[in-house]
């Protein structure tokens, strides 16, 4: 009975295990949005954005009259008086009073400004779709970080496993030339020279190691994790011949990429500016209204009446130094260079599907090659082996053919990483998602 519960717990612990170890391992796009979800970059960009929209709100306050209250009291110690005789008596009136006292609501509006309000609406309109171009341009750059972290750590482990082969591969060798040595077949130069290339591998496997956990302390960084926690990327290592078409991609960039959205919503915001400018010179119509609470009226200096006021004013610049013309000048030389900049653009783009593409028939073609020298160093390190037990070669020459197939697996890996990069390379030129 008491076996039969351990066995029960031992299998429920192992099961628990698996399951921890799985919702640990994260595919690539998991790992985007962990990155996206807590970076830094992402909720700055969030914040400009929440700022740019409540700038719309400041400009459409210019649609509102402007409300003002105030108030002033003002102590006087001189003011005119007049003495008229009447029925006899001197009688004193006075033209001031030393305490006076003032209350104002005041009400303008600009009745018309050229449309100089609706413009100012426009670019804060244009700046809330620049912020959000740039919130999504930190996503679209942050996600794609992850790729080199997430398939770099597959590469390493991948290549790990290649030193381990390549270790037990060594170290049955050594044993084998230490019986030799011991029958005194085999020099003490044949012992240590495999025993070098067992430090060496183990050297090398370190530096794999300390790979993989610069990679891991990246991520925790950029997904705001503790450093300390575990990064499992759920992929393999393995090649996957993808076939494109330049046209199509060049078409999907120009839909897609966030650069081109840029560029407009900067023409948008260069053509408001230009309007803008264009009404610096133009009349503006105001229309103030006051109501106002004082004293100092004639006859009853010290009592304190209502009276209101109203205004209709008329502005017109007649001559400004030419500072409007300046500044349209200025607004159609920055709205020009925005257009220049959407045809660069375009051109860039092409060049960088056509770099990632020539990469990416390049890694195929040296795969394929890669992989003949894996067979050749697999016939290679199988004669040597054999030459070296009928005593035909020397031990450096097995070590040579032992190290040459190893390369040739590195190698074959690397390919492959540097393929999968490509393609993810060629994936952000055309603006696609993770």
């Amino acid at each position: 009975m008491k076996r039969l519960v351990f066995r029960t717990v031992i299998i429920t612990a192992g099961l628990w295990a698996v399951t921890a170890f799985a919702q640990d391992r994260l595919t690539l796009k998991e790992s985007a949005e962990l990155i996206l979800k807590n970076n830094e970059q992402v909720q700055i960009a969030a914040e400009a954005m929440t700022g740019a929209g409540l700038k719309i709100n400041e400009s459409k306050s210019l649609y509102w009259p402007q409300v003002s209250v105030g108030g002033a009291y003002t102590r006087m110690s001189l003011f005119g008086e007049i003495q008229i005789p009447y029925q006899g008596e001197m009688m004193t009136f006075k033209f001031g009073t030393p305490n006076n006292y003032s209350f104002r609501a005041s009400v303008m509006e600009q009745a018309f400004n050229w449309g100089r309000t609706a413009r100012t609406v426009d670019m804060s309109k244009a700046g809330l779709d620049l912020a959000q171009d740039g919130l999504l341009m930190a996503k679209h750059i942050l996600s794609y970080q992850i790729v080199p972290l997430f398939y770099g750590t597959v590469f390493f482990r991948e290549a790990i496993k290649v030193l381990d082969d390549n270790l037990k591969a060594f170290e049955k060798k050594l044993d084998i030339m230490d019986e030799r040595y011991k029958a005194g077949l085999a020099s003490s130069f044949e012992t240590n020279l495999m025993r070098v290339q067992i430090s060496t591998l183990q050297g090398q496997k370190l530096d794999f190691e300390n790979s993989i956990n610069k990679f891991r302390i990246a991520f925790n960084g950029l997904s705001g994790r503790e450093e300390k926690a575990a990064f499992e990327p759920d992929a393999e290592l393995v090649f996957e011949q993808a076939d494109f078409n330049k046209d199509e991609l060049i078409s999907e960039a120009l839909a897609n990429r966030v650069e081109f959205q840029q560029v407009e919503h900067q023409l948008d915001l260069g053509r408001a500016s230009l309007g803008l400018a264009k009404t610096g010179n133009k009349p503006t119509l105001t229309a103030t209204f006051n109501y106002e609470f004082r004293n100092g009226f004639m006859p009853e200096m010290e009592k304190i009446k209502g009276n209101w006021t109203a205004l209709l004013s008329i502005s017109y610049p007649a001559f400004d130094g030419f500072r409007v013309s300046s500044q349209v000048a200025q607004a159609e030389s920055n709205l020009k260079a925005v257009e220049l900049r959407r045809t660069d653009l375009a051109r860039t783009v092409v060049m960088e599907i056509e770099s990632a593409l020539s990469d990416i028939k390049t890694i195929e073609q040296k795969l394929v090659v890669e992989k003949t020298k894996i067979k050749q160093a697999e016939d290679t390190l199988r004669i040597a082996e054999e030459r070296y037990e009928n005593g035909l070669l020397s031990a450096t020459d097995l070590v040579d053919a032992q190290n040459g197939l190893e390369n040739a697996r590195l190698n074959y890996l690397q390919l492959i990483y540097n393929y999968i990069l490509s393609k993810y390379s060629l994936f952000r030129s055309c603006g696609r998602k993770i």
